[in-house]
């Protein structure tokens, strides 16, 4: 936010931390559900538990700049599915649909 200036667009909450997420709404950043609130050609943060394909592409093909704040460890189990997918495996995810 110092560097780019409001407003900056946040799919979900970045991370589940109040106060974090609070002074982020404080300075100018838009909490977003879904990318089709946010205007074409402008910025928008990824949250920690990362996007699926489709919305990336969506972002890129909207001419968006993301930065993408997916934590490490998501990035690592969605890759392992991926790479568990190309060879055949099914793989069950336990969680929240969505």
């Amino acid at each position: 936010l110092e560097i780019f200036q409001p407003p900056i667009y946040v799919r979900h909450e970045v991370v589940h931390n109040k106060f974090v997420v609070d002074g982020l709404k404080e300075r100018g950043a838009i909490f977003v559900d879904e990318l089709d609130e946010v205007p074409d050609d402008n910025i928008v943060i990824f949250s920690a538990h990362g996007v699926s394909q489709a919305v990336r592409k969506e972002a890129e093909r909207r001419g968006l700049k993301v930065f993408d704040a997916t934590c490490p460890l998501v990035t690592k189990v969605h890759l392992e599915v991926t790479r568990a997918s190309r060879r055949g495996t099914e793989c069950i995810l336990i969680g929240h649909a969505g």
